[in-house]
């Protein structure tokens, strides 16, 4: 072998060792900057020419099938993350058990009527039972309201969602025409970082090209793809008795966007179907108990023989104007106790009001049992929420211990491999030595 070609694999010896040493020492002063993925010099990618080594040989360490495993969890996690804290919102709302609950409540109101059944005759009887009813009225009236106000809330976070979620796009969007017009590790892991964001707001399929372009995709619609991407937007329609009900759909053409995951799908779902589901039960409940009541109190007589006086206003829609009738607000002695007129120690149609407690009134079953059922229901899904998040988060936890395990900076290896490189280096400088002295020698002799 020539000198001049002992000269030439020396330099490229030591340039590749630069290389690997450059990237070794990136690797080390990144360990803690967060989304970055650890680099490797692949040698068989090595091209030299005028401005030494070519960046296509820096490679990103990664494990692809890891990445698409990991953003599916976060799915799921941002969506039972979301579903739990809003069932926990909306078992606040209801404060079973407690005294201020409409459980409770309700008791006390069908105790005041057994009250009267036993003192037809008292006129604080009667008023206790319409204060009772007013309770009962106000409590209905404060859950509608408040469960339409958490619904009303939860439609502001979901546009929130949908900014963060088109800010992102359009960040993702910028980083495809710079990977495009030049690749850049930097980029690629900024590209990754914004991504994982994107799936813990919403389901996505992710496709990746060979040059690092992406293509993304959410609830059966293009959202990027390379230099196009589109934009979600909310449209809302009222339903009846001030219940809302929200679609996502795409800015260009218009198509509805079916959300089933992540933290806006947790939004959709228990804005769209709980909350209102919640409100729908407790109107169900309100109307019943409305009708059932007047029924047999507009059959009775007061102490004055009046008759045909509906107890709770007969034209309510459901919970949210929920109330006791205005003749009895302003006359408590209008409160129906006998079935015949001129029987005032007749308490009969009070009883029978009282034994409405344990009647089948609502979807064949009794007013109580209705209700707790409902709270039996959430409270069951407050807990499946928690376990199923928690589930999450150990999964998502062991596929990010995966992924760091491959793509994260290790200092102890990074160490060895500086010293592995460095020693090569030397080699190679030495090598360029140990052919300078030999030509030193051969000229000497001549």
């Amino acid at each position: 072998m020539s000198i001049s070609r002992i000269f030439e694999t020396t330099k490229r010896s030591l340039l590749t060792q630069q290389s690997a040493i450059n990237a070794t020492a990136n690797n080390i002063a990144n360990v803690n900057t967060e989304g970055y993925t650890r680099r490797r010099i692949d040698l068989s990618r090595l091209s030299l020419g005028f401005n030494g080594m070519d960046s296509e040989a820096t490679m990103r360490v990664r494990n692809r099938f890891l990445e698409n495993q990991l953003w599916y969890e976060k799915q799921e996690l941002g969506k039972n993350s979301m579903n739990e804290m809003l069932f926990q919102q909306i078992e606040g709302i209801l404060g079973e058990p407690s005294d201020s609950g409409l459980s409770n409540i309700m008791t006390e109101f069908w105790n005041s009527w057994t009250n009267l059944a036993s003192n037809p005759e008292s006129d604080s009887a009667r008023t206790l039972v319409k204060d009772k009813g007013v309770l009962l009225g106000n409590t209905f009236n404060r859950l509608d309201k408040n469960l339409k106000n958490l619904q009303l809330q939860t439609g502001q976070e979901i546009q929130q969602k949908v900014n963060e979620i088109n800010g992102i796009v359009n960040q993702i969007k910028g980083i495809n025409k710079q990977i495009r017009a030049q690749r850049s590790n930097d980029l690629l892991d900024r590209q990754d970082m914004l991504i994982n964001q994107l799936a813990s707001k919403i389901d996505i399929q992710v496709n990746e090209s060979n040059n690092g372009v992406v293509t993304i995709v959410a609830g059966g619609n293009i959202l990027i793809s390379g230099s196009y991407s589109n934009q979600l937007h909310v449209k809302t329609s009222q339903a009846t008795n001030g219940v809302f009900h929200i679609e996502i759909e795409m800015t260009n053409g218009n198509k509805k966007a079916n959300i089933t995951s992540g933290e806006l799908g947790g939004l959709l779902e228990v804005h769209n179907d709980h909350v209102a589901g919640y409100i729908d039960k407790l109107n169900t409940m309100a109307i019943s108990l409305k009708d059932v009541v007047n029924n047999i109190h507009s059959s009775g007589y007061n102490l004055d023989g009046v008759t045909g006086i509906d107890f709770f206003n007969d034209n309510i829609s459901g919970a949210g104007d929920f109330a006791v009738s205005d003749e009895i607000i302003f006359d408590p002695s209008l409160v129906a106790t006998s079935s015949t007129v001129d029987t005032p120690g007749d308490g009969s149609i009070a009883q029978l009001v009282a034994d409405l407690q344990n009647s089948d009134t609502t979807n064949g079953t009794t007013l109580s049992d209705f209700y707790n059922s409902l709270v039996t229901e959430l409270g069951n899904k407050v807990q499946e929420a928690q376990f199923v998040r928690e589930n999450q988060e150990r999964i998502v936890e062991q596929l990010n211990n995966q992924k760091a395990a491959v793509s994260g900076v290790s200092l102890d290896e990074e160490m060895t491999n500086l010293i592995q490189y460095e020693r090569a280096y030397q080699a190679a400088a030495r090598m360029i030595s140990t052919v300078d002295d030999l030509m030193d020698t051969v000229l000497r002799m001549v």
